[in-house]
């Protein structure tokens, strides 16, 4: 049995789910034009390499994170409480806040390698 309803913790799995969706491609990009800079000699340096293992766990975990949580709390967020709702909705917030950041200047490098 799925029992769903719409309140705070369900809108936060929604927007959990589609940010994850939506900040996965712009991750990727960035990983690709990583690895086209090794592969083209330009940096082969270990902290070169280390921030690209970096970048590419930091991708699946807001890929695989986003979804996972997001879908606990949209099919489970019934059960919380309304703090406990206040609360998941802050911290979602907060996270979305805080790796916006990072989903944009992944776009903005893809943007500006494009066009070279």
């Amino acid at each position: 049995m799925v029992n769903a309803s719409l309140n705070w913790a369900s809108i936060n799995g929604l927007l959990l789910f589609l940010w994850g969706l939506l900040a996965t491609p712009a991750g990727i990009s960035q990983v690709i034009f990583y690895s086209e800079s090794i592969n083209k000699n330009e940096d082969r340096s270990e902290a070169f390499v280390f921030k690209l293992v970096y970048k590419v766990l930091q991708i699946l975990g807001r890929f695989l994170g986003s979804l996972l949580v997001g879908g606990i709390l949209f099919f489970q967020g019934w059960r919380l409480d309304p703090i406990l709702q206040i609360g998941m909705f802050l911290m979602v917030l907060m996270y979305i806040m805080e790796s916006a950041n990072s989903v944009l200047n992944d776009y903005m490098k893809w943007r500006r390698n494009r066009k070279k």
